[in-house]
C-alpha cells in the first residue's frame, strides 16, 4: 500500500481484498500502487504520491537513565 493525496471528485472503490476506500477531495488515502483503479486515478492526476514517512528513532527518556 502507498499513501496518496486525492484531489478528484467524491468517489469510492472496493479493492480486490474487499476493503472499501472512500475518496474525499484533499484527503490522504492508502491504495495499492499496482491496482488498475490507482493507475487510472494517477493518469487523471487525481492522486499525488506522498513521501514515505521516515522511521522515527526511539525516544530518550527515564527508561534509559538520561
Amino acid at each position: 500500500m502507498k499513501k496518496y493525496r486525492y484531489s478528484g471528485p467524491l468517489s469510492g472503490v472496493t479493492l480486490d481484498d474487499g476493503r472499501e476506500v472512500m475518496l474525499h477531495p484533499g484527503s490522504e488515502v492508502e491504495l495499492p500502487p499496482e491496482h488498475e483503479y490507482t493507475q487510472t486515478l494517477l493518469a487523471l492526476n487525481y492522486l499525488s504520491p506522498l513521501p514515505a514517512s521516515p522511521a522515527q528513532p526511539p525516544k530518550k527518556g527515564a527508561a534509559d537513565g538520561r
